[in-house]
């Protein structure tokens, strides 16, 4: 499996070159093509891309649910790399998935070429480039030969002149809103935010109380998830494990009739099991390592299954938040601003420490602390265990990063670009100033 560090390192260099020279045929075309009048917007076929975070994806529902509202009658699509396979499954937005096998650079080139081949004969009308910073990501939006190409602009980050629909991307607003705002500038608006509640199949869900039946777990058993680690993307956002031995500890003590699952990927094997290893053989009786052991569509059965979810900052965050699942999460590196879970019954830790958050598109989601995550390290046990209580008692909540809803839901997606933004002038009510960044462009 090609590692991430790998990835974003070709997306820097041979991405950034092919941009630039790929950019001079699409200005010559451009030059010799003839201006075309403008029309209304009639997509029968839109295409999005989104390649990297599972949680992401799950946070681009509410956009994709949008298109859908406006062109009701139209197709859409998903390129996707294989390990999100599954989440565009169970996510009933989408029509056809097509999938990039990133296990080696010779997979990743031979599954694009065949995916880009049967995206071309499929003629879209429009597609939409979900990725925040990838160059790559770009450059395949201009292959798809598609007449309208919606992406995120970034001047820190040059991606190549290929859009014909550039969006403000603002990195002090939710993701939910970033990725609405590529939905509006194709004509779709609405005031639901929610992630798109996952399915799951009822026999996932008899398969998952079967397995866990026979590792010992009741079904009168309490279940309380907790999800180590990150993903492949910036380790720094992990809270440090003797935290989580000493939370853990916590649950059992006062809730004598819980069961800990101990969560995770294949890949996530060796951490969760030196994390199980900590504990003594007794509490191991109440400690289950089912990391590996379930796959993705079983974990959502498993955590729908669950009374709470802790995690840190990654994939089944948003996993649980479709699922109406309460959780506990952990940030530091990154914002729960902009990647928090948005419903009611989640509680978010965060410090907020100067160098916090530290990930951003322009360095590519690369922390300077080099795994030294004081953010994360300054979240305590004691101080946790109180909301996970809370959660476990049934006690409303609220998160306190929510979507942000600083105006009226209607002009929530107002930006410098829209025309039909201000109030006529009149000569008895006076013109008020407008603060900058909400005006005519």
């Amino acid at each position: 499996m090609l590692s991430f560090k790998r990835m974003r390192l070709m997306d820097r260099y041979v991405g950034g070159f092919l941009c630039r020279c790929f950019d001079v045929f699409n200005s010559l075309e451009r030059r010799l093509k003839p201006r075309s009048k403008e029309e209304p917007l009639q997509l029968q076929k839109i295409l999005v891309m989104k390649y990297f975070g599972m949680g992401s994806l799950i946070l681009a529902s509410p956009m994709v649910r949008a298109l859908r509202q406006r062109y009701p009658s139209a197709r859409i699509d998903l390129l996707t790399i294989e390990q999100n396979c599954i989440v565009a499954q169970i996510l009933p937005i989408f029509d056809h998935t097509y999938v990039v096998n990133t296990r080696s650079l010779s997979s990743v080139t031979v599954s694009m070429t065949k995916a880009l081949r049967q995206i071309r004969q499929n003629r879209y009308d429009a597609v939409v480039d979900a990725e925040f910073f990838s160059r790559l990501s770009s450059l395949v939006a201009y292959f798809t030969r598609a007449r309208y190409s919606v992406g995120f602009y970034l001047p820190e980050i040059w991606r190549g002149n290929f859009l014909t629909h550039r969006v403000h991307f603002n990195s002090y607003r939710h993701a939910i809103l970033a990725f609405m705002a590529l939905a509006k500038s194709l004509g779709a608006n609405t005031d639901d935010f929610c992630v798109e509640p996952i399915t799951i199949p009822e026999s996932t869900n008899s398969k998952v109380r079967a397995s866990l039946q026979e590792m010992g777990v009741q079904p009168e058993q309490r279940l309380v998830c907790v999800n180590v680690n990150t993903g492949p993307l910036s380790p720094e956002r992990r809270w440090p494990e003797e935290h989580f031995v000493s939370l853990i500890r916590m649950v059992l003590w006062e809730y004598r009739h819980a069961t800990v699952l101990l969560v995770g990927a294949g890949s996530d094997v060796p951490l969760v099991t030196r994390l199980h290893n900590l504990f003594g053989s007794e509490e191991r009786k109440r400690i289950f390592n089912v990391a590996g052991k379930f796959n993705l569509l079983e974990l959502s059965g498993l955590l729908k299954l669950s009374s709470v979810l802790i995690t840190n900052d990654s994939g089944p965050l948003h996993l649980a938040e479709s699922l109406q699942v309460p959780t506990v999460s952990f940030f530091g590196p990154e914002t729960p601003l902009l990647y928090g879970p948005t419903g009611n019954n989640h509680v978010v830790f965060y410090k907020g420490i100067y160098c916090s958050p530290c990930l951003n598109i322009q360095n590519q989601k690369e922390a300077p602390c080099n795994g030294n995550n004081i953010c994360m390290k300054l979240i305590t046990a004691n101080e946790v265990f109180p909301a996970v209580r809370m959660l476990l008692d049934g006690v409303p909540t609220t998160s306190p990063f929510r979507v942000s809803f600083d105006v009226s839901v209607k002009e929530l997606l107002t930006d410098y670009r829209s025309a039909d933004t201000l109030p006529a002038a009149s000569s008895e009510v006076p013109v008020r100033a407008v603060p900058r960044g909400a005006g005519h462009s």
